[in-house]
């Protein structure tokens, strides 16, 4: 009977590990979904507001290009910048799918709450470069 006892804690353990892991997974693709949805933001925010702004901008061009240049280069980085953390969601996607996704995944738990945390700020700081811009120009008398 020590023989099916021992056999039966083996297997115990390995059972708690693999669930251990499993959860550890689901946290990981929970809070890369998190990253797209807040990366999903920032995208919205931009293509609202970038057609606007360049509009705005291009009004005052002639008197001020290093300004026009400015907001222009400013919402086409923001837009790359979101569309490659984009990309990086969905590649975190397969990788978190397969089997051996994350060598460890209690780090991978940590790293991606940091990650969530820092796309968690790039919406409303966006929004508030977005709606100074508006500010500015609205000032000046710019429509």
């Amino acid at each position: 009977m020590d023989f099916v006892s021992w056999l039966l804690a083996i297997i115990g353990i390995g059972s708690d590990r693999a669930m251990h892991r499993n959860d550890k997974r689901a946290e990981v693709a929970r809070l890369n979904a998190e990253v797209a949805g807040e990366v999903g933001r920032t995208l919205d925010i931009l293509s609202l507001a970038t057609p606007r702004l360049k509009r705005l901008a291009s009004q005052i061009a002639a008197e001020h290009p290093e300004i026009h240049l400015s907001i222009v280069k400013f919402l086409d980085e923001q837009q790359s910048m979101a569309l490659t953390m984009l990309k990086q969601t969905e590649d975190n996607k397969v990788k978190i799918a397969t089997a051996k996704g994350f060598p460890d995944w209690d780090r991978a738990v940590r790293d991606f709450q940091e990650w969530r945390v820092t796309a968690s700020r790039i919406p409303p700081w966006v929004q508030g470069v977005v709606d100074r811009y508006d500010a500015v120009f609205l000032e000046n008398g710019i429509r």
